[in-house]
């Protein structure tokens, strides 16, 4: 079977290629590739060395399960947590993506000027600390104050003659008009579903907006501190294993799926248990205990904490004992300005967009078609595992496939899956697809870093992880939290998912277009670092 399809032709000129990266133009310096070092380009990697005890690699290992863990605990949930704190989808969609949005914005600037000030080490700590403190409050904001003031709009709504309970209670016209702006029949929504996408008719107007404004004060406090944790970590991990361990990198980043996967099964099935129904202006309100989150997560994150005591990152303390000049890190920008890197970017941009649709409102849309906890839980654990296995061998695929096809398969998968969710009526149908979550995630990150990683000097991986994570995690997924929160609220949750379908197959072939139209530039050539003196 040809894999290399249309957009391959003529492979037998392309340079040769080493776990997915193009060897002729990557740089020297790189952690990825170094030209002096006799390396078997043949990855030597096995699923078996996920669970190899390998002492200083066991801080990555441990780092990313506990990180994970902690993720797993609390990120699944927090759409429905809010909602049940009386949320609209549009608030919602503002806090989910003001976070990552923020990340965008910081999480360059820390890694830059960790990498400036040889300062990883004692920044991965803050970033750790401070992210575990902010989180766990967002757990035990008080919820708002429970009002029957818009009871009559819902008996209206629901046109129930035989609810006359608030018959003559008479309502504002401001509370009015929000209540109607919030909740309107469309075809595929019934007057209960879209009570139950909006909560915010169960507590009291005033109250309800405190919270929202504590929410989103914890939301951008915690994504200030937070923002340069994962990159560092990253940046970490890659320059210890170096060119030659670097098939490695998946069986560190494995734990983390690991760590996601059990805590969110956990979590998932101990908050299924702790449910109960309560008659609100006479219509039947689940409500759930998400303490138990938030206690999970405190744990998680202690733990990832305790692990930042043994990075080391040693190549900037050699650095510095040795007085070498300090690292330009504005430099590494250099490389997305032209239009082959800067279509990858886009790429990570979009499909960070796409993740944050999928984190912020799959969860939120099975919900509403009957979904229950255990049913999200055991979707996501299936994701997390996908996730895991893709890891463990992305880069075997890699050899056989190249980056350009696997991205291909990947970036289609994004298409079948939001198409999948917007024609089920049954959430169990959804998960034989979640498989798909280990291309869409994994692999494709996988691919990013071993891509764009290869052509950078390692003394600047602070600065691009920071921008790589700021722009996937960041300015990505806050989009699709925020641009997900508006269409879900204007035109539904099935209609968002077509929408983000046909963008994600346009996204595919622009991208296949731009990288089959460019080749591959060697930026960091020859990188300048600054003198002492200018300093």
């Amino acid at each position: 079977m040809d894999l290399q399809g249309p957009w391959m032709t003529k492979v037998e000129e392309s340079p040769p290629i080493a776990n997915g990266i193009e060897l002729n133009n990557v740089t020297e310096g790189s952690p990825i590739r170094n030209p002096d070092e006799n390396v078997d380009l043949k990855s030597k990697s096995g699923w078996l060395d996920f669970f190899k005890v390998e002492p200083h690699l066991m801080k990555f290992k441990s780092f990313f399960f506990f990180f994970g863990g902690a993720i797993g605990s609390v990120f699944p949930y927090f759409s429905i947590y809010y909602k049940q704190l009386g949320l609209s989808p549009n608030q919602i969609g503002i806090i989910s993506g003001l976070r990552p949005l923020i990340g965008f914005c910081s999480g360059p600037v820390w890694g830059s000027l960790a990498d400036r000030f040889r300062i990883r080490r004692i920044m991965l700590f803050c970033s750790a600390l401070g992210w575990l403190s902010f989180i766990t409050s967002i757990g035990f904001v008080p919820s708002p104050e429970h009002s029957d003031e818009q009871c009559p709009l819902v008996r209206d709504f629901v046109d129930d003659p035989n609810n006359t309970l608030y018959a003559n209670m008479t309502v504002g016209d401001s509370v009015r008009d929000t209540f109607n702006d919030l909740h309107k029949l469309r075809p595929d929504n019934s007057a209960e579903e879209s009570l139950m996408e909006s909560r915010g008719w169960i507590y009291d107007p005033d109250d309800l907006f405190r919270v929202y404004i504590t929410v989103m004060i914890l939301v951008v406090l915690g994504e200030v501190v937070q923002s340069p944790c994962g990159a560092l970590a990253d940046s970490g991990c890659i320059e210890t294993l170096g060119n030659k361990d670097m098939h490695k990198y998946g069986h560190q980043r494995a734990w983390g799926s690991l760590g996601l996967g059990t805590m969110s099964l956990i979590v998932g099935g101990i908050i299924s248990t702790m449910r109960h129904v309560s008659v609100v202006c006479g219509i039947h309100v689940t409500f759930s205990n998400y303490h138990v989150a938030f206690f999970f997560f405190a744990g998680n994150m202690f733990c990832c904490t305790v692990t930042t005591f043994f990075f080391k990152f040693q190549k900037q303390v050699d650095d510095h004992a040795g007085s070498k000049p300090k690292p330009n890190p504005l430099i590494v920008f250099r490389m997305f300005t032209t239009v082959h890197y800067a279509s990858w970017l886009f790429c990570m941009f979009f499909t960070g967009i796409c993740n944050g649709v999928i984190w912020g409102f799959l969860f939120w849309h099975l919900e509403n078609i009957g979904g229950t906890q255990l049913v999200l839980g055991v979707a996501n654990g299936i994701c997390l595992f996908s996730e895991m296995v893709m890891f463990l061998f992305v880069f075997r695929i890699l050899e056989k496939t190249g980056c350009l096809l696997f991205m291909a398969f990947g970036l289609l998968g994004y298409t079948v899956r939001f198409i999948v969710f917007a024609v089920i009526d049954n959430a169990w149908i959804v998960l034989p697809f979640e498989i798909l979550q280990g291309f869409t995630f994994a692999g494709i990150w996988s691919v990013y870093t071993k891509y764009l990683c290869s052509n950078v000097p390692s003394e600047y991986l602070g600065t691009l992880q920071g921008f790589l994570h700021g722009v996937y995690w960041g300015l990505g997924s806050g989009t699709g939290h925020m641009a997900g929160g508006i269409l879900v609220e204007t035109f539904g949750a099935r209609v968002t998912f077509w929408i983000f379908a046909i963008g994600s197959f346009i996204n595919l072939c622009i991208f296949l277009i731009i990288q089959k139209c460019t080749k591959r530039p060697n930026v960091f050539g020859n990188y300048e670092e600054l003198n002492e003196s200018k300093t």
